[in-house]
């Protein structure tokens, strides 16, 4: 018997049809300290998962009524049981198979018949990294708590500070001369630029912490209004927006897929060709829509756009004064919203932003008119 480790008293289960097998590699698994739960049938096992959340799944391919890919795909789809790692155990040691497997979302394979050496190598090692992972993300949402701590604390003193410009200049302007009204003019600029990085960060924060309910969106409201908040930008660049005649329908939280078109609709305004001339557009691809912003400024290099998403990145710092918040949150709110976001090249040249959104079925479409999400008034 191998002596305890610090991963003993895992919680295992173990999915098999035949009792035999099942037999075998408790004893096996037995011997290693874990904690042990069996089943023959996949709708018990996730039943049991629901139950019990075991720290691992040892999953059978081949099981008669639902075998174990049908197993996976129903887990990965359920949050909260869907960070669970599963690996399968199959007769059938071809690619195809495993590739299958990963796909679903299974973290390895292991073939039979079972060699015990690299069934426990195995098990201890993903049950290591999803340790490991957990504790991953529970620093991670400490930092993004302090962080949204921060940020909200900065709030006030940088609203003071600024009140006391604005008295200064009000009251004062008639005492100071050129250089000195230019130095206030700076201040209040840069005490902008600070805000904005503070309303950023508390997005970025509130993105990760609040929950929301996905509601079908009137995206043409929500792009109109990111226009208007806009229109200064847009009229000192003389840029032109091009806008489609309909919009695919799909669902999201309409207040932050209003930050996401303000955001990547500024971007286009600021870093496009001379004017810019920027194109807005939605498709629906099967179950997501694609929406996309459109510009003609210098094209991305490969390592940009991989680059381009990382918070506190500035690719052009000669062309815009920025933070270089504004794409990290725009994917940190289309992930939340269980979306991707990317960028390439245009089909005209320059630069295409995307973000997709799942699509809303057509029995919300008739209501998306009268949803709260979806009205312009409610917004922010």
């Amino acid at each position: 018997m191998s002596p305890p480790t610090e991963l003993s008293g895992a919680r295992l289960l173990i999915v098999d049809d035949t009792p035999q097998n099942l037999r075998l590699i408790s004893d096996l698994l037995a011997e290693q300290g874990f904690e042990l739960m069996l089943t023959r049938s996949g709708a018990q096992a996730l039943e049991k998962i629901q139950l019990a959340r075991p720290d691992l799944v040892l999953l059978d391919v081949r099981m008669p009524e639902m075998d174990g890919f049908e197993v996976c795909r129903r887990l990965k789809a359920d949050p909260s049981i869907a960070d669970v790692p599963v690996i399968f155990m199959t007769a059938v040691d071809d690619t195809e198979h495993k590739v299958e497997g990963f796909r679903l979302g299974a973290v390895d394979y292991v073939t039979k018949p079972i060699q015990r050496e690299e069934l426990v190598a195995r098990i201890r090692l993903h049950l290591q990294l999803h340790r490991l992972q957990r504790e991953l993300m529970s620093k991670n949402a400490e930092l993004e708590a302090y962080a949204h701590t921060i940020a909200h604390s900065l709030k006030t003193p940088l609203g003071a500070a600024n009140r006391f410009l604005e008295i200064l200049f009000k009251y004062k302007s008639a005492d100071l001369n050129a250089e000195q009204r230019h130095l206030v003019q700076q201040a209040f600029e840069a005490m902008a630029m600070t805000g904005d990085v503070v309303d950023a960060l508390l997005l970025l924060s509130t993105v990760s912490q609040q929950s929301v309910e996905l509601q079908p969106l009137d995206m043409q409201a929500l792009v109109e209004k990111a226009q208007h908040q806009l229109s200064d930008l847009q009229s000192r660049t003389q840029a032109s927006i091009q806008l489609p005649q309909t919009w695919p329908r799909a669902l999201g939280y309409a207040p932050w897929v209003a930050e996401v078109w303000l955001n990547l609709l500024s971007n286009a305004l600021k870093y496009g060709g001379s004017p810019p001339r920027v194109q807005v557009g939605g498709t629906a691809e099967g179950a997501q829509v694609r929406f996309w912003v459109r510009d003609n400024g210098e094209p991305l290099s490969e390592d940009q756009r991989a680059r381009v998403f990382t918070p506190f990145t500035r690719l052009q710092r000669e062309r815009a004064a920025g933070h270089g918040l504004g794409l990290a949150t725009v994917q940190r709110i289309v992930t939340r919203l269980g979306g991707r976001v990317g960028a390439g090249p245009a089909p005209d040249g320059g630069n295409e932003f995307f973000f997709c959104l799942p699509a809303a079925p057509r029995s919300d479409l008739a209501a998306a008119a009268r949803t709260p999400a979806a009205s312009p008034s409610r917004l922010r």
